[in-house]
């Protein structure tokens, strides 16, 4: 297996153990969230208390010099329509999103981003738990709705990746909120969704399809296992079966036992909490899906036809593939892969992606809501 072949294993096998579509390695630009104010924004830091010991640090931006009766009119004081800006997988803080609050912001519009608990100014332990994120989603929720300056009739999520999966979880149990965007979200429930993950993660690798599905189903055999309180031996069993697979499909031995020790971990054995494609089924706000053609982590040939089946039943859900872009949401993609991240732009930077995000949003947060269209469609 070749070097990026590894670093395919780090960026993609690993996330999806958790079932998330998460990044764990490469990270996009982010820019510093203590810069200068937008001109076309004020910036207000605050606190959300999401639970006795959990505080969530967050900065609101504001649109500048304009009321909040629909993007683009006249100048005031609010209250403005918001967006909560949910972010993916990892370690991250405040800074994922700046393009699209620039352009939120410039639409008359509100956006909120907080740093993820026990990440940067916020309290408590980091923890990739969907439970606790969307616990500390639907608390920032609650604390813009108690703001005077918030229009809280017109409250939107925007999650990319791991938010992609928080942000429905939250609207699925509110139906107030007034939109949902998701930028690389997975959609699919638990353990089966896993294994189509794996399954298209290893093909989108170069991966024989014939080789990776017996590889993603004997990887999940293990973690069925063990959420089932199998005994070690079973278990022991069930592993080396694991391993032979990975072996066909063009592993070495110690490779395959690296890819193995990434699926088999505490955090994929909670799977069946995952219920992305559920809740995304259960919207009946408008709805926003955007896949990037190049993303290896959510394949969208399988992630955007499982969005247009959930949204079937949505008059407002919108299915869009954008050509080119890699998970992170970024112009210039060769192939997809973490090795690349680093050399192009910032984390959902691609003009194309917030064009379409903006103006979505700008229709459907205004007061007088654009009919919305089950529409499903690829733009280049």
């Amino acid at each position: 297996m070749t070097g990026s072949s590894m670093r395919w294993l780090r960026s993609a096998l690993m996330p999806i153990t958790l079932g998330l579509a998460m990044t764990c390695g490469a990270q996009a630009r982010r820019p510093d969230p203590s810069a200068a104010p937008r001109p076309s924004e004020t910036a207000i830091n605050l606190r959300i208390v999401s639970a006795p010991d959990i505080v969530l640090a967050g900065t609101l931006h504001l649109p500048a010099g304009r009321q909040g009766q629909g993007a683009g009119e006249g100048a005031g004081k609010g209250p403005f329509p918001l967006v909560v800006l949910i972010q993916g997988h990892g370690p991250n803080g405040r800074g994922g999103y700046d393009a699209i609050i620039r352009d939120l912001t410039a639409r008359g519009i509100a956006a909120l981003e907080y740093d993820k608990r026990g990440i940067g100014q916020s309290t408590g332990i980091f923890q990739e738990d969907i439970g606790a994120l969307t616990a500390d989603a639907t608390a920032a929720v609650a604390a813009m709705r108690r703001r005077t300056d918030i229009d809280n009739r017109r409250i939107a999520l925007l999650g990319h990746s791991q938010g992609g999966v928080v942000a429905p979880a939250v609207a699925a149990t509110d139906p107030t909120i007034a939109a949902v965007v998701t930028l690389a979200g997975s959609v699919g429930d638990g353990l089966p969704y896993l294994g189509r993950a794996l399954r298209n993660q290893m093909i989108a690798a170069g991966r024989a399809p014939a080789m990776a599905g017996p590889a993603a189903d004997a990887a999940t055999a293990v973690i069925r296992a063990r959420i089932d309180g199998k005994d070690a031996q079973t278990v022991a069993r069930l592993r080396a079966a694991a391993i032979t697979r990975f072996e066909a499909a063009g592993f070495s031995p110690p490779q395959a036992e690296t890819a193995l020790a990434m699926i088999d971990t505490d955090e994929a054995r909670r799977i069946d909490r995952l219920h992305a494609g559920s809740d995304l089924k259960a919207l009946h706000m408008p709805v926003l899906a955007v896949f990037g053609g190049k993303d290896r982590m959510v394949v969208a040939s399988a992630e955007a036809p499982a969005a247009r089946q959930a949204l079937a039943r949505n008059a407002g859900g919108r299915v869009v593939v954008l050509d080119g872009l890699n998970h992170w949401f970024q112009e210039g993609a060769l192939t997809g892969g973490e090795e690349e991240v680093a050399t192009l732009g910032p984390n959902a930077g691609s003009l194309r992606l917030v064009a379409l995000v903006g103006d979505w949003l700008a229709g459907v947060l205004a007061r007088r809501p654009a009919p919305g269209g089950r529409l499903t469609e690829r733009q280049p």
